[in-house]
């Protein structure tokens, strides 16, 4: 079975058992878990299994943006940067997350994306979109 068929299967069954994705987002309760080295460790496990193939391992950005500098193509909240993840971006190629991660795995993982700011990665792609202070 090819990647393509797995991943179409992958998000068949993960649409089943998560219709609705998950509930309102707390920014509280991310920012809580971007401090939570196990919540870290937990959202960087799932990073790498999902997100590296775009953002690179360390966040640096290689297909999808950096996720290391202070720019954000599409806001820079904790909230905004959960509805990413959890709704993507179609025409940018970012994929529904929620259709397959779990509800709290799309948390650990925005929390993990949170973390990355201010980190040094290897090779940074080029700065995109609007600077945001935090």
């Amino acid at each position: 079975k090819g990647r393509i068929a797995e991943y179409e299967e992958a998000m068949a069954v993960a649409a089943a058992e998560h219709p609705q994705g998950g509930g309102p987002v707390d920014a509280a309760a991310l920012l809580a878990m971007a401090a939570d080295p196990e919540e870290l460790e937990e959202g960087g496990e799932t990073f790498a299994k999902y997100c590296a193939a775009c953002h690179a391992a360390d966040g640096g950005g290689m297909i999808g943006p950096n996720l290391t500098d202070d720019r954000w193509i599409h806001g820079g909240t904790i909230e905004e940067v959960h509805k990413v993840i959890a709704e993507g971006v179609l025409a940018k190629g970012m994929p529904t997350w929620s259709k397959l991660l779990k509800p709290e795995e799309v948390d650990r993982v925005t929390a993990y994306v949170w973390s990355l700011y201010g980190t040094t990665p290897a090779q940074p792609k080029a700065p995109e979109g609007e600077q945001v202070v935090r």
